[in-house]
């Protein structure tokens, strides 16, 4: 059980301490190699697939003290990636 607590306790000091970065940065309008390096560990690319017809490419971003916030399903990358598509088109339109 002891140590149990003290890997909660190393958890919960680390999402602290990625919270605390995370609160340095107000509004992020591009993406430096200088954040990427203190905000990411790694990042896990893996081999592409076909689904449905569309390629697929899996990765694994471990953010730094962090590790797999959420892994996005293919579906979910999809929207994502539509969604960022229709706000880039309406900030060049407006």
């Amino acid at each position: 059980m002891q140590a149990y607590l003290e890997t909660e306790t190393d958890k919960t000091e680390n999402l602290q301490r990625f919270i605390q970065k995370v609160k340095q940065i107000t509004e992020l309008r591009t993406l430096t190699p200088e954040l990427i390096h203190e905000f990411i560990d790694k990042i896990v690319v893996y081999a592409p697939r076909y689904l449905d017809g569309k390629r697929v490419q899996l990765l694994d971003i471990y953010y730094s003290s962090v590790g797999i916030l959420h892994e996005l399903t293919p579906e979910e990358m999809e929207e994502a990636f539509q969604q960022h598509l229709a706000e880039r088109s309406k900030e060049k339109t407006a």
